[in-house]
């Protein structure tokens, strides 16, 4: 596994960030993961020849102060600002909402080849589910592998059932849960989701020109696949591939994903003027 390295911001704030290179996929241009609310770049499984890392204030990333702001246009920038550090001139995002912010912002000094959408939407869909969690006080963590086990079933039905029937992968998860949750700041998250919820990129969907591939799951419960049919509708230059009784984890739940995504990078597809 690659080590992680940190990029320090103008700010003080430092990106956390690991490079994946791989020995059978060669990706012309590089691949950059952008994580989605909350999590931390350990998550994208399976994933080879990319460049991860943490949003600021979650994972090994870090902030100045507890109470830096925390907005869409600020990640976006951390997201560029570390590519440039990185001397990288063409690239590909994959994420959601960050990554179609960045497609439509696109500093003059980078070339977007590509873009990749995972489970995203261009405006705040009203998740009742996120709004109640978010307004909690405070989040107590479960403290050990069988309570994080016991809260993940609990979670979206589709990806409840598919831990159960993959108990390995079902360990691994709560594993690697219990091991982040001191590193997964809960007010990180939730003004994470309070810039999510004052974004809204729907009337400008139809300026974003490069090759877009839209991947969602059918089960989805947090993020409707009615917000990925809205993109793909927009969005004029898309491939949109629906993953049959998945959910929002479609990285864990579909690992066919992963060659969607390096067929799309690999594939010549020209950008509409």
């Amino acid at each position: 596994m690659s080590e992680t390295r940190f990029f320090e911001q103008k700010d003080g704030s430092k990106i956390a960030y690991r490079i994946f290179e791989s020995e059978t996929i060669k990706n012309e241009i590089p691949l950059v993961l952008i994580m989605g609310l909350g999590g931390t770049k350990e998550i994208f499984m399976g994933y080879e020849e990319v460049i991860v890392f943490d949003n600021r204030g979650i994972g090994e990333s870090t902030v100045v102060s507890q109470s830096d702001p925390i907005t869409i246009e600020l990640m976006a920038q951390d997201t560029t600002e570390l590519i440039k550090h990185l001397g990288i001139k063409k690239l590909t995002y994959l994420e959601g909402h960050i990554a179609l912010h960045i497609a439509l912002n696109t500093p003059p000094d980078l070339k977007l080849e590509k873009l990749v959408v995972g489970c995203g939407f261009a405006r705040y869909p009203n998740i009742e589910q996120a709004d109640k969690f978010f307004q909690l006080p405070e989040m107590n963590h479960p403290k050990t592998v069988q309570e994080q086990k016991d809260w993940l079933l609990k979670s979206e039905k589709s990806f409840a059932d598919y831990l159960l029937e993959h108990p390995d992968k079902f360990d691994k998860i709560a594993e690697y849960l219990v091991s982040t949750n001191d590193i997964r700041p809960f007010e990180i998250s939730k003004r994470q989701w309070e810039a999510i919820k004052k974004s809204d990129l729907n009337s400008r969907l139809h300026m974003i020109k490069v090759p877009t591939l839209i991947i969602h799951g059918e089960a989805e419960e947090l993020v409707p696949i009615k917000e990925a049919e809205l993109l793909d509708r927009e969005i004029p230059n898309t491939q949109f591939y629906r993953i049959p009784k998945v959910g929002h984890s479609i990285y864990v739940m579909a690992p066919e994903s992963t060659i969607i995504v390096n067929e799309f990078l690999n594939k010549d597809i020209a950008v509409q003027a």
